[in-house]
């Protein structure tokens, strides 16, 4: 995607504009001509509990509308939401097929229209032309229908401003049309009207099925909705205030047919509405308003109204039309000429001309169009629905950060609804003898379209090479003014949090330099707020320690295929090794295998010791230890991820020490020798390989903390990415987090120092940049490696710097919980984040802006997009945790963890850590 740019459209239309556009496309001619059939096909409660079925289905597709059209605003609705979510192809698809079904409503218009002069006028039809599928073809009637064609496109490229007013005028006829009738048929209807046709069927599976037969045509008529974000572009409305009118106009239009159904039924008896289908019009609700009202003229009165609706129906749907073809051609997935715009008028008129043309050749072929257009459009609007559908759910997480003015909730379930029925639609439409299956007729129109898509698809592709499927975003001033107001005060903030490392003359220089900036909010002041930003980063030094030590004995090979070389680099350290594994992983991965035949083929003997957990025990390590004794072992291997490894780093040490593992923890005893050490880790997150001690877990007392000492500093350390590649994604997104919060805190710590300063600012984007790939699971080899290499790089600063409160509040809730590792640092990192990054407001922003932030108030909420991306969202609540569980936990926080707790940049108390695990809940 390119940068944004200033949309070339004006903002014209107002609340009322966007609900009468909708609403008017959703109320066409429909309502007249159609009703004694739905309540033919399902009796009167029948249809409306159709209707209310289809409007269901229609809402839930309406909810991801209303949560996608005000984050991306911009012309072409569909084609932006597909895009960003599945890529050029899938955008082609997408707005190929709405397209359709906006061309297949205007056809469906313009053959309508005559249809109505026909009732007002009974002697309009003369000059006799040719017969289509059994309609006879006259002069008159096919004159009147092109003559519209060309005014409601000329109303069109006149200028959008122009087509709401005419709408507007014409969507209050219909609404008063509407509303006469619902009111004359209660005052003038009975109840015994509706003996006979309350529902149609024998049984309750008849009338189930005659009701979802309904169900089944109304996607058609509840079309119309979707042209707001077609022209979202040119809406001059708070953005959540769109999404807010988009449901209420599918609202008003499933509460406008239900009435319109109710109150024929109620006025006309099942004899009176069988006559009125006989007579030759078919206009039952017409016969309806006159029966209501005791006169033919109010008959003549809501036909007029049902003209409107045919008006306002056309209206909208050549607007929602022309964009959806103007969004294409500026991708240049047709042509770009459809994407010119008329310099005075600001409307898209080669577009628009192209649908007004194909609206004046559909009555060419006669009334049979109404059938043929119709059910082909569905097809296709279904088919965008549902892409639309699975593109809110795509970007949910796939763009977990974009703003969303009006955010959804419960995603996955309206997502879900939305897609399932929507694809339901589509399936039932494609199945050969299902009540909305399509004829051979039919089915020539979508395989038309579809053929002529393929064509503009690679004819487009060969002809614009790059260009084609671009996608130019429009700066929106409403999504831009935070955007710009974040960065312009980044500006003068970062003075703010660069002043620790500069003097007072260097900080106000950059507070000068920003002050000017904050006043506007056009792309270039926002590039240059971020720019000022930048200097200040840049120019204005951090902090160095005065003194400080670094001290990382390890002896590390790195490289994809180095495990092959276990054998030759464990040679030197011993003859006889005991593998430390979990229970089977790696053995199913063949990664076990590796490493034995490896060291068997050097000379070296082995065994196993595959008792090693998640969260390893110290009853565990002492177990381990009595193996490694009385086998004789003089070296210990350990192969898995962290808790293999310092499970393996206990066993070594307590081989060569006596007494309880828990003495040496706490400190009561110390010593400074174990059995050598090779350290292959299997997964990329705890970085163990590359530090000096185990945290281990006593199952007495649930107190998870380090053993510490050079001595179980592995003397090979072999990491090799292609071990890792088998990891379940769900694993990798933990592990990988802990590697970032090890790059994280180490940075942040009080022990801190420019070696591991240096190493972690290293490691962190290789995290953030692969972690997401490999999750997703488009990763490459350079993806693995980049993560392997920073969860060491992890492993080495936490050995120097040490961890912060983050992993002291985390190593109870595993203790206790027996929880995995990273998700519970998953849950409980950003709200430490937000109690803590005053401490260090430079080092905070500085990792902020890694993340894509400005400011260190930014560090948490970057923190938990970034959970989002690799699908680790997650509360303490959700891990088994309870507000009970509170005091035990701050205990045990402070008892075990203190000194990480002191390495904090902020000051922590008990009381606060008791108030973070309630945050993190």
């Amino acid at each position: 995607m390119t940068d944004k740019k200033e949309s070339d459209f004006d903002k014209v239309f107002n609340v009322w504009d966007i609900l009468v556009i909708a609403f008017g496309a959703m109320i066409g001619w429909a309502w007249v001509v159609s009703s004694g059939d739905w309540i033919d096909r399902g009796g009167v409660i029948g249809a409306m509990l159709g209707f209310g079925l289809g409007g269901i289905m229609i809402f839930f597709i309406g909810l991801t509308y209303a949560e996608l059209t005000p984050a991306m605003p911009d012309c072409g609705g569909e084609h932006v939401f597909s895009y960003r979510a599945m890529g050029p192809t899938g955008s082609f698809v997408c707005t190929w097929a709405i397209i359709l079904g906006y061309v297949s409503v205007v056809c469906f218009e313009a053959c309508a229209l005559p249809t109505i002069v026909t009732y007002l006028f009974p002697s309009f039809l003369q000059g006799y032309l040719y017969t289509v599928a059994g309609f006879d073809i006259y002069a008159s009637w096919l004159a009147v229908a092109i003559i519209m064609a060309i005014f409601i496109t000329y109303i069109n490229i006149r200028g959008a401003k122009t087509a709401a007013i005419v709408q507007t005028v014409l969507t209050c006829i219909i609404g008063g049309a509407g509303i006469l009738l619902v009111v004359g048929s209660v005052i003038s209807g009975s109840p015994s009207n509706l003996d006979g046709q309350v529902f149609v069927g024998d049984n309750t599976g008849s009338v189930l099925g005659n009701i979802l037969r309904v169900a089944m045509m109304t996607p058609f008529y509840f079309i119309g909705f979707d042209v707001i974000p077609q022209a979202a572009e040119e809406i001059n409305v708070p953005l959540k205030k769109i999404a807010k009118m988009l449901l209420l106009s599918i609202l008003l239009a499933v509460a406008f047919y239900v009435l319109i159904i109710f109150a024929v039924g109620y006025v006309l008896s099942p004899d009176a509405i069988a006559q009125s289908e006989s007579s030759g019009s078919g206009l039952v609700t017409a016969d309806a308003m006159a029966r209501a009202f005791h006169t033919d003229v109010m008959a003549k009165v809501l036909i007029i109204g049902g003209l409107c609706g045919v008006l306002t129906s056309w209206n909208s749907f050549m607007i929602g039309g022309s964009r959806a073809m103007y969004s294409m051609a500026e991708s240049y997935m047709i042509p770009p000429v459809f994407g010119k715009l008329s310099a005075r008028y600001k409307t898209p008129w080669v577009s628009i001309g192209l649908i007004g043309l194909l609206s004046c050749l559909a009555p060419l072929l006669g009334r049979k169009m109404l059938v043929w257009i119709v059910d082909a459009g569905n097809l296709a609007c279904c088919v965008a629905y549902c892409m639309v559908a699975i593109s809110f759910v795509i970007l949910r997480r796939k763009a977990p950060d974009m703003p969303r003015p009006y955010k959804v909730k419960h995603y996955k379930f309206v997502g879900f609804m939305a897609i399932a029925m929507s694809g339901f639609m589509v399936i039932m439409y494609c199945i050969p003898g299902s009540a909305a299956a399509l004829v051979p007729t039919e089915w020539a129109f979508v395989g038309g379209w579809a053929l002529l898509g393929v064509i503009f698809y690679f004819a487009c592709k060969a002809r614009y090479g790059k260009k084609f499927g671009t996608l130019v975003e429009v700066a929106n001033d409403e999504l831009d003014k935070d955007y710009a107001r974040e960065r312009s005060a980044a500006a003068s903030i970062a003075a703010g949090e660069a002043a620790k490392g500069a003097g007072a003359g260097a900080a106000a220089a950059v507070a000068a330099k920003a002050k000017g900036k904050v006043s506007t909010i056009g792309q270039a002041e926002v590039s240059a707020a971020v720019s000022a930003v930048t200097s200040a980063a840049a120019t204005v030094g951090e902090p160095v320690a005065r003194t400080f030590s670094y001290y990382a004995p390890v002896n590390l090979t790195f490289g994809a295929g180095t495990l092959a070389k276990t054998g030759e680099l464990a040679k030197p350290l011993g003859s006889k090794a005991l593998i430390v594994t979990g229970h089977s992983s790696a053995k199913k991965t063949g990664v076990y295998d590796k490493v034995n035949d490896s060291l068997k083929a050097a000379g070296i003997a082995t065994g196993l010791f595959d008792k090693a957990s998640a969260n390893p025990l110290t009853t565990t390590v002492e177990e381990g230890a009595r193996v490694a004794k009385d086998g004789g072992y003089d070296m210990v291997v350990g192969l898995g991820g962290g808790s293999v490894m310092d499970c393996a780093k206990g066993i070594a040490f307590m081989a060569k020490n006596d007494g309880d593992v828990n003495d040496y923890i706490y400190g009561r005893k110390s010593s400074d020798v174990a059995l050598p050490l090779v350290l292959i880790p299997t997964t990329c997150g705890s970085g163990s390989e590359a530090n000096g001690f185990a945290v281990l877990t006593n199952p007495e007392n649930g107190d998870k903390k380090s053993l510490r000492c050079p001595a179980i500093m592995a003397k090979r350390s072999i990491v090799d990415p292609e071990a890792m590649m088998t990891m379940p994604k769900g694993q990798l997104a933990a592990v990988g987090f802990d590697a970032f919060c090890h790059c994280f805190e180490a940075y942040t710590a009080k022990n801190a120092q420019p070696f591991t300063d240096a190493l972690a600012l290293y490691a962190i984007p290789l995290i953030l940049d692969s972690l997401p790939r490999l999750v997703a699971g488009t990763g490459t080899l350079k993806d693995w490696e980049n993560m392997s290499q920073a969860a060491t790089i992890g492993g080495l600063v936490i050995g120097t710097a040490g961890i912060t409160l983050t992993h002291a509040m985390e190593h109870p809730v595993s203790g206790l919980k027996n929880v995995t590792h990273g998700r519970g640092l998953a849950a409980i990192a950003p709200t430490v984040v937000e109690a803590t990054w005053q401490g260090d407001r430079f080092k905070f922003g500085r990792l902020a802006r890694l993340m894509g932030g400005y400011t260190a108030e930014d560090c948490a909420e970057k923190i938990r997009g970034f959970e989002r991306k690799i699908g680790l969202e997650v509360t303490l609540s959700e891990l088994g945790i309870s507000e009970s569980d509170i005091p035990w936990l701050t205990e045990n926080a402070m008892k075990v963890s203190q000194a990480n707790i002191d390495n904090t940049r902020t000051e922590i108390g008990a009381e606060d850590i008791s108030e973070l695990y309630r945050k993190a809940l």
